[in-house]
């Protein structure tokens, strides 16, 4: 049986997570991470939990559903835990992941030990979710670097969707369907067409690469998210290209909200992308390991 619990059982639930990450008093730590709860019963209504028959719950997980009004239709799910069999856990899964309509998925993983993430890992990947290493950086928009001369950048529109799209495919080597491009669009909040950069050397010229950002506040002290940047293969060979498209991106969000900030989140598949925005000035502020499941 399935089903989602009552306010009281929160502490429960949240002991048997606490529990299946080995803290040494689940009980306790769960008590008081409760009291920090201002809606026991919207909390409540977000923990799933597995049974077999009518008997105690034997696996569970948080989750936070999209939205249908939300623009990417993401699914985060939090604490996931089992404790006799991992199939009883791939039996919540799969029910909660048919539940919810979504695009992608999202595991964050905090504090779990290595055999955890291990068993997680092989439940996990038959879901199609991706295990990475990820970083949060952020910048101050004020803070920008000089440049000598920035590169010319061109804003999407629907004639050149198909130019900006060949570019990624060729940026990430691999080709992607629509369902995944219109989602790339709207990740993180609604399509900023006027944010979507295609940038050359002159007008005339070849595109050297892409940067895809989006808007989360416009204005003076606007936010601004980075979802991804690349450059044609000819120009990898060093960082001067790659460094050169993203100041000019700067510069032009400064234009705009001098008094900004942009916000990325990265794998550290790509460790000479967060390498170059470091030596930039972006700030990492969080680290962490998550499962993913993009659309193909």
């Amino acid at each position: 049986m399935i089903r989602t619990l009552v306010a009281d059982e929160v502490v429960w639930f949240l002991s048997r997570a606490y529990a299946y990450l080995g803290h040494g008093d689940p009980w306790h730590f769960a008590s008081r991470a409760v009291k920090r709860l201002r809606d026991l019963q919207r909390e409540a209504s977000r923990c799933y939990v597995y049974s077999v028959g009518d008997s105690v719950p034997v696996a569970g997980v948080y989750v936070i559903a999209p939205d249908h009004d939300e623009d990417e239709h993401s699914l985060r799910l939090y604490h996931l835990w089992y404790e006799e069999s991992p199939q009883h856990l791939s039996t919540l899964l799969t029910e909660v992941l048919a539940r919810h309509a979504h695009e992608a998925a999202y595991a964050p993983l905090r504090n779990e030990r290595s055999s955890t993430v291990d068993h997680l890992h092989e439940l996990l990947a038959g879901f199609g979710f991706e295990l990475g290493d990820y970083r949060d950086l952020i910048f101050e928009l004020s803070e920008v670097p000089p440049l000598g001369t920035p590169l010319v950048l061109e804003a999407w529109n629907l004639a050149s969707d198909d130019e900006f799209r060949s570019l990624f495919e060729a940026a990430e080597a691999k080709r992607v369907s629509d369902a995944y491009w219109s989602w790339l669009k709207r990740w993180r909040g609604p399509f900023s067409p006027d944010l979507w950069f295609v940038a050359r050397e002159t007008l005339d010229q070849s595109a050297v690469g892409f940067a895809l950002c989006g808007s989360k506040r416009p204005g003076v002290d606007g936010s601004y998210y980075l979802t991804t940047v690349g450059v044609r293969k000819e120009f990898r060979e060093t960082s001067e290209m790659l460094r050169r498209l993203i100041v000019s991106v700067l510069l032009e969000l400064s234009a705009q909200s001098p008094m900004g900030r942009i916000e990325t989140t990265l794998s550290t598949k790509d460790p000479k992308l967060i390498d170059i925005l470091h030596s930039l000035g972006f700030e990492v502020t969080d680290r962490y390991r998550m499962f993913v499941k993009e659309p193909a």
